[in-house]
């Protein structure tokens, strides 16, 4: 039912039970009159009358905005306003009905009796648009923080570090005379990159196979500029290959590694790809020769990680880099997931749970 109804509904019932129990004590004490249902009919309209103008006049000068301190005041002096009315109204009916005398002090108890009636109607309308006001707000607080993270998630996607992007396009260039074959594929490992980078802007989580396929193209690029220098290492369980992660996650971490840990030593080092489930949740590792005092885990990559997982997943979710042995730095990526997660669709070729050695 509408609000509009709901208002309707409840000034209708409100004001005709009112008047009807007016009758039956009428009727207790003095007996029945037919004048008594006139007298009624009149009360409940008059008294829909007042209080839908007190409504019209809350709603055009916006009362329901106001603090108490503010709106107080003018409780007070409307509900006076509208129990004078209906005591000016009511006098003469209940003359011609029963025999009383119009003094000071009856006058004055006729108005108290009416502002204690419309002094309730006023109190459950304010207290009413309170709460709904009250929902409202939290309803805008919970879409404009809704509205604040999807916009911060999609900042965060879009700013990935691109620098190798530099390095893998030189490293294309030095083969286009010597293997074209090998160049030509090289443009479209960086084109898949490059799309999945694009894409990512469109998309809040990926398969775990999809990003992958990702990562792969990044390292087959990174095996150009580096040759016998990195070695790639990978373990991946197939049921953990449909689970959703973050686009361009892995590879960002990937990207990590190589910058920070292959690319210092002399005889360049190795990274290591591990992922499964494990207690209903995803646990991924990537691993990289290198030091933990001379592996950046301040940089922008490493903070967009956590915070992105702490967007989508909240605190179910965690990210962490840490060295795992003397020259080994591992980061480590947790993520919740659903029983349905579990089995991917379909097996992703090339992931068939072996270590492989590239």
């Amino acid at each position: 039912m509408s609000r509009q109804k709901t208002y309707w509904l409840f000034q209708i019932t409100g004001w005709t039970a009112l008047s009807l129990n007016e009758i039956v004590t009428y009727t207790l004490n003095l007996g029945f009159t037919p004048f008594y249902l006139l007298e009624a009919v009149v009360n409940s309209s008059l008294g829909i009358l007042l209080t839908h103008g007190y409504r019209w006049l809350a709603k055009r000068w916006n009362w329901t905005e106001l603090s108490f301190m503010q709106l107080g005041p003018r409780i007070i002096v409307a509900v006076i306003i509208m129990a004078a009315i209906m005591t000016a109204v009511n006098l003469p009916l209940d003359k011609q009905a029963i025999v009383i005398d119009v003094e000071t002090l009856v006058i004055l108890g006729y108005i108290a009796t009416w502002m204690k009636y419309l002094l309730v109607w006023t109190l459950i309308y304010h207290m009413f648009h309170y709460f709904e006001r009250r929902k409202e707000v939290e309803i805008d607080k919970i879409r404009i923080e809704s509205s604040a993270k999807e916009t911060e998630a999609k900042v965060l996607r879009a700013q990935l570090n691109p620098h190798f992007m530099f390095n893998a396009l030189n490293s294309i260039r030095a083969l286009i005379l010597e293997d074209p074959d090998r160049a030509q594929k090289g443009v479209t490992q960086l084109s898949n990159i490059l799309r999945s980078s694009l894409l990512a802007d469109r998309r809040r989580t990926v398969s775990l196979g999809e990003e992958l396929r990702t990562v792969d193209d990044y390292l087959a690029l990174e095996k150009i500029r580096y040759e016998a220098r990195l070695e790639i290492r990978k373990n991946i369980y197939p049921d953990a290959l449909g689970v959703q992660v973050p686009p361009m996650m892995l590879q960002t971490l990937v990207e990590n590694a190589i910058k920070h840990g292959v690319s210092k030593p002399v005889k360049g080092g190795f990274v290591n790809l591990e992922a499964q489930l494990r207690q209903g949740s995803l646990h991924v590792c990537i691993s990289n020769t290198g030091v933990l005092g001379t592996t950046d885990s301040g940089g922008f990559g490493l903070e967009n990680t956590a915070h992105r997982l702490d967007l989508l997943f909240g605190s179910g979710a965690s990210f962490r880099i840490y060295q795992a042995s003397e020259n080994v730095v591992c980061a480590e990526v947790l993520i919740p997931i659903e029983s349905s997660e579990t089995t991917p669709k379909k097996m992703e070729k090339g992931f068939e749970g072996l270590t492989v050695f590239v």
